[in-house]
C-alpha cells in the first residue's frame, strides 16, 4: 500500500463529517504528523488485510493498533 495525495485534506474532511478513526498508509506518517485534527485516531496501515484486523480489534476492544 502506497502513500496517498492530499491526506492532510482528506483527514480534516473524514473528521468534519463525524470519522474518529482515518486509516492511513504507513508511507504516509511523515505527512499525517502534526495534521492530525482534534477528535481524530490515525492508524497506521500497511496493507487492507491489516486495516481490517485492526478495525475488528478496536471494535472487539482487544487491539490498540500504532499510530503514525
Amino acid at each position: 500500500m502506497g502513500a496517498i495525495g492530499g491526506i492532510a485534506l482528506k483527514m480534516i474532511a473524514a473528521r468534519n463529517k463525524g470519522a474518529t478513526i482515518f486509516l492511513a498508509p504507513k508511507d504516509n506518517c511523515s505527512d499525517v504528523r502534526g495534521n492530525i485534527p482534534s477528535g481524530l485516531r490515525v492508524i497506521s496501515v500497511s496493507s487492507l488485510h491489516q486495516a481490517i484486523t485492526d478495525l475488528e480489534g478496536i471494535q472487539a476492544g482487544t487491539v490498540s493498533p500504532p499510530g503514525c
